[in-house]
C-alpha cells in the first residue's frame, strides 16, 4: 500500500476539484484551479466544501457509501457472511490484521477525508473567507467540515480501540487537526479515547448549522440535528445520560416515517425522517466501487451476508413477527437453502440506494436507552420504545412495552435496535460502546465466535502502512 500519510494531501486536492459529482450536489464544480483563486470566488468556497463531502462518501473505492457501513454489521452477530475470503470475511471472523486489505481502506479513506475538511478549515482561515462570505456562512462551512471530521474520527475510534467504557485513557488513533499539504510531518501519536471523544464533541457545532429536514441538502449535508446526534453517540459511550438527552430533546422538526420501506431506495429525503443520509446517481464515479455497496453485501442478489434466523434477532420471540413490518417488508422470502435476506438495500446492479447514516428512530430509541438508565426515566424510555415498535406493528403486538420490568426494559431496547437498525451499520458500534463481547453462535455453518474486551482481537491493529511512516505508533 501507497504512503497514506505522504500523499494524504495530493488525495484532498485531487478530492476538492476532479470527483465531485454534479448529482451529489446538483451544482458545477472547478476541476482544475488553484487555491487562491478558488478561495476567493464564494462559489468556488462551498465547491470545495462539497468536495469534502465526496471525500467522505468516497465512491471509489468506497468510504461512508458502503464500506465502514457493512464492517460494523459484519463485526455483530445478526448477519451470517458466507462469501469467499475477499468479501469482508476477515472482519466478519475477527481476525482483521494489520495488512487486512479493509483495515487500510478504512483508515486510508477516514484519513484522507480528514485531510481534506483539514486543509479546508484551514483555508478559510488562511484566506480570510470570512469576509468574502460573511460570518454567519463562514461558520456554517467551518461547521460542517468540522462535522464530517468528527464523524471520520467516531467511525475511528470505534474500530481501533478499546471502548471508553473499559478505558478512557487507553491509546487510540492519532487526531491530525491541521491540514497536510506537503509530504513528511508524518509523525502523530495515538491519542487516547477520551481526548478523541473531547474533539468529537468539540467539532459538533450545531448552533452554526442549518436544520432543514425533508429537504434535499437539509439531509445530504451536515445539520443542526446531525450535530447532536453525532454528540448524543459521544455521551451515551461514556455513560453521561443526561447530556446526551440533552442533546437528543435539543432535535426537533422531524417524525417517524409511515412506512418504513420509504427510507430505504433512492432519494430517502422525501421524508421527515432522514436527518443524514449519502446520495447516489448514475453519474460517472458516484456511487461505490464493485463489492463496496450495501447491496452488494446484504441483498438477495448479493448471497453475501443473510440474516441470521437461527441465532440472531431474528430468532427472538416478538421479533420475527409476521405483522411487523420491518420483518414482512424488509425481509426476503426463504431461497432454496432457507436463507433470507435484507431488502432495504436492493440495487445491486446500479448501486443506487442511499445510504441513510442518521434517522429519527435512532434519536428516540436513544432517548429511550438514555432514559431507561436513569432511576426515574423508565416511563419516558417505554414511550419512546413503543413510539418507534407500533410504527411497523399496527396492532396485535403480543410484547405489551408497558409492562416491561424494569430488569428487562434495557434488554428490550437493545433488542428493538437490533431490528430497527439491522444492516444499517449500527449493530457492531452498539456492542464496543457497551463494553460487551461479540458472541456469534451459528451451528449450521459452523461459526463459533466469542471475542472479549480482553482478546487482542476485539479491535483492529492499526495498518502497516501507517505504522511503517508514523515512527511514534507502537503496539497497544
Amino acid at each position: 500500500m501507497k504512503n497514506i500519510i505522504k500523499l494524504l494531501a495530493i488525495l484532498s486536492v485531487v478530492s476538492v476539484l476532479g470527483s465531485c459529482n454534479k448529482s451529489f450536489i446538483e451544482k458545477d464544480k472547478p476541476y482544475s484551479m488553484i487555491e487562491s483563486v478558488m478561495y476567493s470566488n464564494p462559489t468556488y468556497i462551498e465547491s470545495a466544501l462539497l468536495g469534502c463531502y465526496d471525500t467522505f462518501k468516497s465512491s471509489n473505492p468506497s468510504f461512508m457509501s458502503g464500506l465502514a457501513y457493512v464492517v460494523f454489521d459484519c463485526r455483530g452477530e445478526d448477519i451470517v457472511n458466507i462469501s469467499n475470503p475477499t468479501t469482508m470475511q476477515d472482519t466478519y471472523e475477527m481476525k482483521v490484521l494489520s495488512t487486512t486489505q479493509e483495515n487500510g481502506r478504512i483508515w486510508e479513506y477516514a484519513y484522507k477525508t480528514i485531510n481534506t475538511c483539514n486543509i479546508f478549515i484551514d483555508n478559510l482561515v488562511k484566506y480570510n473567507c470570512s469576509e468574502l462570505l460573511g460570518e454567519a456562512l463562514c461558520k456554517q462551512y467551518t461547521a460542517e467540515a468540522k462535522f464530517l471530521r468528527a464523524y471520520c474520527y467516531y467511525v475511528l475510534v470505534n474500530l481501533y480501540s478499546l471502548p471508553y467504557v473499559v478505558n478512557p485513557e487507553a491509546p487510540a488513533v492519532p487526531l491530525r487537526l491541521s491540514g497536510l499539504t506537503s509530504s513528511g510531518n508524518n509523525d502523530c501519536p495515538a491519542a487516547c479515547i477520551s481526548d478523541v471523544y473531547t474533539q468529537i464533541l468539540a467539532d459538533c457545532i450545531p448552533a452554526d448549522l442549518k436544520n432543514e429536514p425533508a429537504t434535499y441538502d437539509g439531509v445530504t449535508r451536515a445539520s443542526a440535528a446531525a450535530a447532536h446526534m453525532l454528540k448524543m453517540r459521544v455521551y451515551m459511550a461514556e455513560q453521561k445520560w443526561d447530556e446526551a438527552i440533552v442533546e437528543g430533546t435539543a432535535i426537533t422538526g422531524y417524525e417517524l416515517a409511515e412506512d418504513v420501506t420509504e427510507l430505504y431506495g433512492k432519494e430517502t429525503y422525501k421524508n421527515k425522517e432522514m436527518i443524514f443520509a449519502l446520495p447516489m446517481s448514475t453519474q460517472p464515479g458516484d456511487t461505490p466501487n464493485t463489492q463496496m455497496s450495501c447491496a452488494e453485501y446484504f441483498s438477495k442478489a448479493a448471497t453475501v451476508a443473510w440474516l441470521n434466523t437461527e441465532s440472531g434477532i431474528l430468532s427472538k420471540e416478538n421479533y420475527n413477527l409476521d405483522i411487523d413490518d420491518r420483518v414482512s417488508k424488509l425481509v426476503s422470502t426463504p431461497d432454496s437453502d432457507g436463507y433470507v435476506y435484507s431488502t432495504k438495500f436492493s440495487d445491486k446492479a446500479q448501486k443506487l440506494d442511499w445510504v441513510p447514516v442518521m434517522r429519527y428512530a435512532e434519536t428516540l430509541l436513544n432517548l429511550a436507552e438514555c432514559y431507561a438508565n436513569k432511576a426515574d426515566g423508565a416511563s419516558k424510555a417505554k414511550k419512546a420504545l413503543k413510539d418507534v415498535r407500533s410504527r411497523s406493528i399496527a396492532s396485535g403486538d403480543p410484547l405489551n412495552v408497558d409492562s416491561i420490568g424494569a430488569g428487562d426494559l434495557l434488554s428490550a431496547i437493545s433488542n428493538e435496535r437490533r431490528l430497527e437498525f439491522i444492516c444499517e451499520g449500527m449493530r457492531g458500534i452498539d456492542i464496543i460502546r457497551r463494553g460487551e463481547s461479540f458472541v456469534k453462535e451459528v451451528e449450521s455453518v459452523k461459526v463459533s465466535y466469542n471475542v472479549g474486551s480482553s482478546d487482542t482481537n476485539y479491535y483492529w491493529p492499526i495498518p502497516n502502512a501507517e505504522i511503517n511512516y508514523n515512527k511514534t505508533l507502537g503496539k497497544k
